[in-house]
C-alpha cells in the first residue's frame, strides 16, 4: 500500500475503499463505541483479531497510511494488535500478564480457543476495571464472565460497528454513520452494499437517551 494513494482494504466478501479522511472518521467511530461502555481516556486496548479487520487497523496512526488518529492517539494511551490466527492466540496469556490492557477486544469466534489457552496457563481474563469487548457478525453470543462483558456487532463488508448499549439493551446505529431503509443497514459515510438487517435482529422505535437520534437494533433470545 502506498504512503500517498487512498487506502484499500480487502476484508472478509468485500472490500473498504477509504477516501481522504475516511479512515479518521470511523477510527473516532470506534473510539465513540468504547466510550458507550465507559472506556475513559489513557488506557490500553489490545485486539485480538486478523490485522485486516477495522478493529486492529484504526489501532494506531503508526499501523496505517492516511490514519492521522487513531483508536489509540484519541483515547491518548495505548494499542497492542493481537492476530487471531490460533499460533498467535497461544501467546496472548504472556502478554495479557505483561502488559495488563484495560480494554481486551476479541473476535468471537476467536473466544473459545482464548479462553481455552489462558486456562491452561492460569490467567485470568477478567480483571477489576477490565472491558471485555465480544466483537460478532451473526448473532449475539451469550457472554462467559461477571465482570464489564460487552458485545459489539461488527460487520467488516458494510463497516458496521453497533455497539450494544448497557443502558437500553440495544445495539445503537450511529445517526451520523447509518440509516435502515426497510430491512437494510445503509452504511452513509461509506460507499458499500447495503446490508441485511440480520435473521433474529428487528429495528426498535424507541429512543435512547445515550443516542437519540440513532436507530436501533435488538435480537430476540435475550440478548439485546
Amino acid at each position: 500500500m502506498l504512503a500517498d494513494a487512498d487506502p484499500i482494504v480487502d476484508v472478509p466478501h468485500g472490500r473498504l475503499a477509504f477516501g481522504d479522511g475516511d479512515l479518521d472518521v470511523w477510527a473516532e467511530h470506534l473510539a465513540w463505541c468504547l466510550s458507550l461502555f465507559g472506556v475513559g481516556t489513557g488506557v490500553t486496548v489490545a485486539v485480538q483479531d486478523f490485522g485486516s479487520s477495522p478493529l486492529s487497523f484504526l489501532g494506531s496512526a503508526l499501523l496505517l497510511p492516511g490514519l492521522r488518529a487513531g483508536l489509540a492517539e484519541r483515547l491518548q494511551g495505548r494499542f497492542i494488535g493481537l492476530d487471531a490466527c490460533p499460533e498467535r492466540v497461544t501467546l496472548t496469556a504472556g502478554v495479557l500478564a505483561q502488559a495488563d490492557p484495560d480494554v481486551l477486544v476479541v473476535r468471537n469466534s476467536v473466544l473459545p480457543l482464548l479462553l481455552q489457552m489462558l486456562g491452561q496457563r492460569g490467567v485470568g481474563i477478567e480483571r477489576s476495571g477490565r472491558h471485555i469487548v465480544v466483537a460478532f457478525d451473526g448473532g449475539p453470543p451469550a457472554l462467559p464472565g461477571t465482570g464489564a462483558w460487552h458485545r459489539l456487532f461488527h460487520v467488516e463488508s458494510a463497516l458496521v460497528l453497533a455497539p450494544q448499549c448497557p443502558d437500553c439493551g440495544c445495539y445503537h446505529l450511529r445517526k451520523e454513520h447509518y440509516a435502515l431503509e426497510g430491512e437494510c443497514i445503509v452504511n452513509r459515510r461509506l460507499p458499500v452494499p447495503a446490508m441485511e438487517v440480520p435473521a433474529g435482529a428487528q429495528a426498535i422505535v424507541d429512543r435512547c437517551p445515550r443516542g437519540p437520534d440513532d436507530r436501533l437494533l435488538r435480537w430476540a433470545g435475550g440478548y439485546g
